[in-house]
């Protein structure tokens, strides 16, 4: 077996260390901007290995004589990949806003637009369930460790088990969707929609259940290329979606009889597009991929003993979309789905600036205090790292509430998005803004419980946010419109940021009492 490259000892020092997703409000927010949960494909698993590894400082890669085809596949370190995601990450966001932009112009609101937006929340749902960043982070430590025991040709074949394996799964759950879809829009998705629109959403949404077929393949070939530290195709992958979306729309604008099927036709062509830049790279770095049955695979098996929480955890973060999405289907106002979508989109900036920028920045400190049983030290960045978080998430939050209107009025109403729609939108707005240094703070807490190997805690808080914003949503939609759903999240968020903080100062507190027992 070939000698390992620096970058690729990198990897292997993090396989015994928690293989957790760090996701959360920042991981919703920069996936909104991207387009697709598989956002979460190569920035956490980024995270998780190059966490633990010496300070992240993001180095810009040297490429001074090479062709562009080793800069595609070349090994980066973690420092290098930092700032090629980072860089990939700013330009998705770019394009990100230029699709909603056009999204807005060329379908304003209505049925059309809510059925859309409704779609699409089960095939993102879903993906998120079994793969998106889970899949990486299951996989890519079980794939180090089975080429580095076995084998490269081990390795190889341990890639094509896991590719079998997950494309029957989606074959025969998306399959078995497409059969029910009539009953989980009518009746769990959408339930408020009239006949016409909920007629309309059933029909996109079976379109939209072909995506995550596609992406699990993409997916698999995102975690093998991450596993070879080859960052730069996954990273070009992640702006293909909202290309694919702006070349829908703008399908839509030039053949209008397209209408609405123009961007659900590019969420398809979005990941027909991912597949096509990873899976000749995954092809090249396997030499060569088929199908092999082997479900009671040892190996395969301990991928999914570690896929089963990641993803459970990030599916009950995206559940939550589907929560809101059923109740918005209910509310008074025609357009209260396009508000939502654009006001968390606004508000999501932000708090996937800063959750991700202080979160990672405190991590490989917090991780390295723990392990030192240094928890006074600990403590110390918990607090100095709070102090950063709410420290610059409430200069955004004013620049919301005071530029909020402006900047929807300059961005968003223009086309078929008039004036009350914009009105709307900034209503919404508002709701989640209120709750934002909350939300980034969580990240912070967060990544202070699982330093400690504290995963449980996030995902017991996580569960009861979400019963809360059912309960509130039950008794209030009715009442409050729209807005509602915003203001669910807010107080549910900021109980949530409290509960948790209590729980790592109460942890921290026992672990120097016992400590100093044992000193």
């Amino acid at each position: 077996m070939a000698a390992m490259t620096p970058a690729h000892q990198e990897s292997i020092r993090a396989r015994d260390l928690p293989r957790v997703m760090l996701g959360g409000f920042a991981a919703l927010a920069a996936s909104a901007w991207m387009g697709s949960v598989q956002a979460s494909d190569v920035l956490e698993p980024l995270r998780v290995v190059g966490s633990y590894v010496q300070r992240l400082r993001p180095t810009i890669p040297s490429l001074e004589g090479l062709s562009i085809g080793s800069i595609l596949t070349r090994e980066y370190t973690i420092a290098q990949a930092s700032f090629i995601l980072m860089a990939s990450f700013f330009a998705s966001a770019a394009l990100g806003a230029v699709r909603q932009i056009m999204f807005n112009a060329q379908f304003g609101v209505g049925s059309e637009v809510n059925a859309y937006y409704a779609a699409f929340r089960l095939p993102d749902t879903l993906f998120s369930l079994v793969a998106g960043g889970a899949l990486s982070s299951a996989m890519i430590p079980v794939l180090l460790t089975t080429s580095r025991e076995e084998g490269v040709a081990a390795g190889t074949r341990l890639v094509n088990i896991i590719l079998t394996t997950l494309v029957a799964f989606f074959v025969l759950v998306v399959a078995a969707l497409e059969l029910f879809t009539p009953n989980l829009v009518r009746n769990v998705l959408a339930p408020g929609f009239d006949a016409e629109t909920s007629a309309l959403t059933i029909t996109l949404t079976r379109i939209m259940l072909i995506q995550p077929m596609i992406l699990a393949v993409a997916s698999v070939a995102t975690a093998v290329l991450n596993e070879r530290n080859q960052f730069m195709l996954p990273a070009l992958a992640l702006i293909s979606h909202n290309v694919a979306l702006i070349l829908g729309i703008l399908a839509a604008r030039f053949i209008p009889s397209l209408g609405i099927l123009g961007p659900t036709f590019g969420v398809i062509g979005g990941a027909v597009l991912q597949a096509a830049i990873l899976v000749p790279a995954m092809w090249a770095a396997t030499r060569g991929i088929g199908l092999i049955f082997d479900f009671a695979n040892a190996r395969l098996r301990e991928v999914i003993k570690l896929l089963v929480p990641n993803g459970f955890s990030v599916a009950v973060n995206y559940s939550g979309f589907i929560l809101d999405t059923a109740f918005a289907s209910q509310a008074r106002e025609l357009a209260g789905l396009p508000a939502l979508y654009n006001a968390w989109l606004l508000v999501g900036l932000p708090i996937a600036l800063l959750g991700q920028a202080v979160g990672q920045a405190a991590f490989p400190r917090l991780a390295a205090s723990a392990d030192a049983s240094d928890f006074r030290g600990m403590r110390r960045t918990i607090l100095l790292a709070l102090g950063a978080a709410v420290g610059l998430a409430i200069p955004a939050l004013l620049g919301l509430v005071f530029l909020g209107r402006p900047l929807i009025e300059f961005l968003f109403e223009r086309g078929k998005f008039d004036a009350s729609a914009g009105d709307l939108t900034y209503n919404v707005l508002l709701a989640y803004t209120v709750a934002l240094p909350a939300y980034v703070a969580t990240e912070v807490i967060t990544r202070g419980l699982i330093a400690l190997r504290d995963t449980r805690t996030p995902l017991a808080t996580n569960l009861m946010q979400l019963l809360g914003r059912f309960l509130i949503l039950s008794f209030f939609v009715a009442e409050w419109g729209i807005v509602a759903i915003p203001i669910a999240l807010a107080v549910t968020a900021s109980l949530e940021t409290v509960t948790l903080g209590l729980a790592l100062w109460l942890k921290l507190g026992r672990r120097m009492r016992l400590a100093l027992a044992v000193g």
